[in-house]
């Protein structure tokens, strides 16, 4: 192994334990991050529209699992 690279793993080593000990931690998600993060059960942003005739298909499937506890 040469002198450079010995020298170059000491300094990664030493700067590693530096911003180990003095690095920040990662801060904790708000509510507006998590609000933001939220998937938004909306079909018309993903540009599918439902027509009454497949809203009547399904419709019973909505209602029966909405009313699970």
């Amino acid at each position: 192994m040469s002198f450079r690279r010995k020298m170059d793993q000491t300094i990664s080593y030493i700067a590693g334990g530096i911003l180990s000990v003095f690095g920040k931690a990662p801060r904790k998600p708000t509510t507006d991050d998590l609000s933001r993060a939220d998937f938004k059960t909306s079909t018309q942003r993903l540009g599918v529209r439902f027509t009454e005739k497949i809203r009547n298909v399904f419709r019973f499937k909505w209602i029966k699992r909405a009313s699970k506890p």
